[in-house]
Parts: C-alpha cells; structure tokens; sequence
C-alpha cells in the first residue's frame, strides 16, 4: 500500500504570508489623510501623544501602533440662546447674569474661535476632543457674567453692548490663548430684561418723551417771545425815528395829509400870505 506524503508549508510561504499582512495592515491603517482646514495628532502607544501636528495631507503612519485623531483648526461658532434649537444646545442655553445695578438679564451671544495649529497636539493632551465643554463653554459663560456685572441694565441693553462686547472679547482672547484656543469675536445678539424691569423701562421712556416734547415747547415759545420782542423794538424804533423825522420837516405832514386826501378833491398851492377865495355856492350844491 502507497504512502502519500503532505508536504509541509516552508519558511518561504509563511514569508510570503507576513508580508501580506504588513501590506494590508499598511494599505488598511497606515495611512492618514488630513482634510483641509485640519491638523493630524498622532497617539503613540510608546511615547504618548506626538508633539508635531500632521499637515493637510496624506501620511504615513504605524499601523495599529499608532492611533490618528483629525482636529479641525478652521473658524467655529459657540451661539448660546434662549430660543430652542438655535444654538448648540437644543433648549435655552442663553446666559442668566445680574448687573451693576442689581437686576437680572439674560444674554444671547456667539463666540467665533479656532484651535491653534501649531498647539493642536498639546490641547488634544490636556483635554481631547471635548474642548468645548471642558474649556470654552466654561470660560466663555463665567467671562460674560463677569462683564456683564460691571454695566447697569440700561447700558448694557443700549449704549454700552459694543463696548462690553469688545471687553469680552479681549479678556476670552487673553484666558483661552493660554489654553491654546484662539477668541476671534464675541456677539451679543440679545439682551432681555425681567418683564417688570422691561415695564419700568417703558414708562421711563414715556416720561422721558413727554419731558422732551415740555422742554421742546417750551424752547418754542421762548423763540415766539423773542419775535415779539424784536418785532416790537423795531416798530419802536420806527416810530421814533419818524417823529423826529417829522419835527425836523414839518413840511412832511402836509404833504402826508394831502396824500391821504380823497382823489376827487380838487387843491392847489398858495403863496404864502395869499387869500383863498371860495365860491360858496358851488360848496352848497
């Protein structure tokens, strides 16, 4: 009877059969591409998280020894608002703070910030991905109470937002670019009152509108006076200097009253000394 011998696989084979492996755990992870707008932070199970971030890009990196996260460095928006579904936070996130004056408003505002490039592997090895909740919510809604605490609701409503939006934005800049987050604005976009403050507002704009419209009639009549007056000091004026017009020329008076005589009147001139003669009986028809 035969005796069928079964080769067994030789060094060559299991070669072959490594490098398989490597190629597909190369083609499968160890590659990363980083999209534009994004840095790449690679975890090293070795040497923890690399310091250098990838650039946009196509890397190579250890395949299952080396673990690749996408950053996105790019512009982005915190908006938090009392309106449901507006901001991040689907119910009311708006911001609840008193003011120098002792009231209570709520404030809708937007930050706009980026993670920094060239810190992005240092902010992913304190925190992560959860930045925002960890570093920016927090920071951004204690810096807005602490603003907001220094203006009375009334300037903080009106004339006082722009500038108290430009505070902010300088103390975020300075608190979250020592955590490597970059504050590019900050917008506040609503400023409600408690509907009894909102009440009182609205009568002290009415007072104030009706003290304007006092003051402005007032201001008229002062200018109506002061016609007068004027109006009056120029007839008086007038009248002075026709007297003394008329005392200087007496002369002036006869020619007036003849000017003033009806038209169907008929008159002459004498010489001085004459004496007139006058028909009675035509003066009788």
């Amino acid at each position: 009877m035969a005796t069928i011998a079964v080769q067994k696989p030789g060094l060559k084979f299991f070669a072959w059969l490594i490098i398989l492996l490597i190629a597909v755990l190369i083609i499968t992870d160890g590659f990363i591409s980083v999209p534009a707008g994004s840095v790449g932070v690679i975890y090293d199970r070795g040497r923890g998280v690399i310091a250098e971030e990838l650039p946009e890009g196509l890397h190579l990196k250890i395949p299952l020894w080396q673990v690749a996260t996408i950053l996105d460095v790019r512009t982005q928006d915190y908006t938090m608002s009392a309106i449901r579904g507006e901001g991040l936070r689907y119910n009311d996130d708006s911001i609840s703070a008193p003011t120098a004056d002792g009231q209570r408003v709520s404030v809708d505002a937007t930050v706009w910030f980026h993670i920094d490039p060239i810190k992005a592997a240092n902010l992913y090895q304190k925190v992560g991905n959860m930045y925002l909740e960890k570093i920016i919510i927090p920071s951004i809604r204690s810096q807005i109470r602490l603003v907001i605490s220094k203006y009375t609701a009334i300037d903080i409503y009106s004339a006082k937002r722009e500038e108290a939006a430009s505070i902010m934005t300088q103390e975020l800049v300075s608190i979250l670019s020592e955590k490597d987050i970059i504050v590019e604005r900050v917008l506040l976009r609503d400023i409600q009152f408690t509907p009894e403050y909102a009440t009182a507002i609205e009568q002290k704009q009415i007072a104030q509108q009706r003290i304007q419209k006092a003051e402005y009639e007032r201001q008229e009549a002062e200018k109506l006076k002061e016609k007068k007056i004027i109006e009056a000091s120029a007839e008086a004026e007038a009248i002075r200097l026709r007297g003394e017009t008329l005392r200087a020329n007496p002369s002036v008076i006869q020619y007036e009253f003849v000017q003033k005589m009806a038209p169907q009147i008929n008159w002459g001139i004498l010489p001085d000394g004459a004496i007139p003669l006058l028909d009675l009986s035509k003066l009788s028809k």
